[in-house]
């Protein structure tokens, strides 16, 4: 009923939620200063040289901020369909943009911006929520166990790291399923409502990783290091960019 009395520029748009977002955001700025306050102090009682110290900051910081271009693009990327509050929130601190698109899709299906309805955004807030939060409970109570009976074995086996193997073999199938899904939008027959034909999300699949592979050949090959860090972030854009001229060449 309460449904019924709110619109969806309402509920995307509602002041409630962007204080949580400001209230997630403030809470991990505040935690973040913490510990780095904690390591500072830690570090002049081991007495590290101010120039090590000096180097360690600049690393982390680049190493948060730059990646970070790529999630602002992903709350760029889902405010169009969700506001700004909620993509805000999920990709702040837990979420992942592959991840939360899945989530999406998964949840409503091939509902736009402009057929989106009230219960349509609590379900996917709902969904985005409800499937991630299990990985930080585990971590919190189980990860330590975990870790000393299954992940110590695991990786030291017989002397040999298992887990650069399993690492990759899970990115491996990940990588695949989101391939496979995007291929699958190939093969939609006519009849079926729920999703359209449409070959950009191979497309842009294809050239995000043709670029990465780019990036990472210049990074390794050329000893460009200071794309490491940008790699990421400059994939997204090329394939974005390529979902756009698809878009305006009118290939859908």
């Amino acid at each position: 009923m309460i449904f019924n009395a709110l619109t969806i520029q309402d509920v995307r748009g509602a002041w409630w939620l962007y204080a949580i977002g400001a209230f997630v955001t403030i809470f991990i700025i505040c935690g973040s200063l913490f510990f780095a306050y904690k390591a500072y102090k830690q570090s002049k009682e081991l007495g590290m040289e101010k120039e090590n110290i000096k180097k360690a900051v600049i690393s982390s910081v680049s190493f948060s901020i730059l990646p970070s271009i790529g999630i602002f693009i992903g709350v760029i990327t889902m405010s169009g369909l969700l506001g700004i509050a909620l993509p805000w929130i999920r990709l702040s601190v837990l979420g992942a943009l592959h991840y939360e698109l899945l989530a999406v899709d998964q949840a409503v299906g091939d509902v736009t911006a402009a057929t989106m309805t009230v219960e349509n955004f609590v379900t996917i807030a709902f969904t985005m929520t409800i499937a991630i939060v299990w990985g930080s409970l585990f971590t919190l109570f189980f990860f330590k166990k975990y870790q000393s009976k299954v992940v110590d074995k695991a990786t030291k086996k017989e002397g040999r790291s298992f887990g650069p193997l399993l690492f990759q073999s899970v990115f491996i199938g990940l990588i695949s399923a989101y391939f496979g899904e995007a291929f699958s939008r190939m093969a939609v027959s006519s009849d079926n409502a729920e999703y359209t034909k449409t070959f950009v999300p191979l497309v842009v699949f294809v050239v995000s990783f043709l670029s990465m592979m780019g990036f990472e050949y210049l990074v390794k090959k050329k000893n460009i290091k200071w794309l490491e860090n940008f790699q990421l972030s400059l994939s997204m854009l090329i394939g974005m960019a390529s979902a756009v001229l698809i878009g305006l060449g009118g290939i859908y």
